[in-house]
């Protein structure tokens, strides 16, 4: 009888780690900023978190059944309860020591902000007239790092006969030393430049939500110079989220 209390000890415990990863998991990818791209964020979650809250779930129920040396309906209840009790605790500092140590977003008067950009390209780059994810890409890099694709506005866009104007935004998650744009407009590689967001603070300030100057790209996203005729330029400025 000590075998079957202890498994299904086991398997009610592991049940609850598995629920308790998931929602762990998913907390602590988007603390760690995780990207969403390719479901990279999803799979981690469900292919990493959740088999490892099983595993956790099986090793203390199986402990503490053995450890209980109680028998009877009240054994099983007692074992249960502080398996239940032991996986809840650990999730619970999984949480709130990651939190604590953490990385929090930028704020200014107390609210989280973005970044808003204008990205200024030669009008020889030739931008499609209905909305489509695949012509005008903008990611923002932190620390060399590919972080979070921008949100393109566009109906906003402008085009005249020298240059083409395309709005963006994109959430400010960390207090990072260095910032940058990858921008691409179309699929060929030459069309991605880097525009390097020197003037930004790691912490934006007030004065940071005016409009910068115009910065020009230097270079690919090879690593190769951009020429004049082709360069990008951005201007950005921070703004607080309104929620």
């Amino acid at each position: 009888m000590r075998v079957v209390r202890g498994l299904v000890i086991a398997f009610l415990t592991a049940f609850a780690g598995c629920i308790l990863a998931v929602f762990v998991g998913d907390y602590l990818t988007k603390l760690a900023h995780v990207p969403e791209m390719e479901g990279q964020r999803g799979m981690m979650v469900v292919f990493l978190c959740a088999p490892l809250g099983i595993l956790t779930g099986l090793v203390i129920g199986i402990a503490v059944s053995i450890l209980v040396r109680r028998r009877g309906t009240a054994g099983f209840f007692i074992a249960q309860g502080w398996s239940l009790v032991i996986i809840c605790g650990l999730a619970g500092l999984l949480m709130g020591v990651p939190y604590v140590l953490s990385d929090k977003p930028p704020r200014i008067d107390g609210k989280r902000v973005e970044l808003q950009f204008e990205l200024r390209a030669p009008a020889t780059f030739k931008i499609p007239e209905q909305p489509d994810g695949y012509s005008i890409r903008v990611s923002l890099y932190t620390d060399n790092q590919q972080s979070r694709f921008a949100f393109i506005d566009w109906s906003a866009i402008t085009k005249d006969a020298e240059h083409v104007t395309i709005p963006g935004k994109v959430p400010l998650l960390t207090h990072s030393k260095s910032r940058s744009l990858l921008a691409s407009i179309g699929n060929e590689p030459i069309a991605s430049q880097f525009v390097e967001l020197k003037n930004l603070p790691p912490a934006p300030r007030k004065q940071d939500e005016a409009w910068s100057d115009w910065i020009f790209a230097t270079e690919r996203a090879d690593l190769t110079p951009v020429s004049d005729p082709e360069r990008f330029a951005i201007r950005y400025r921070v703004h607080p989220i309104e929620r």
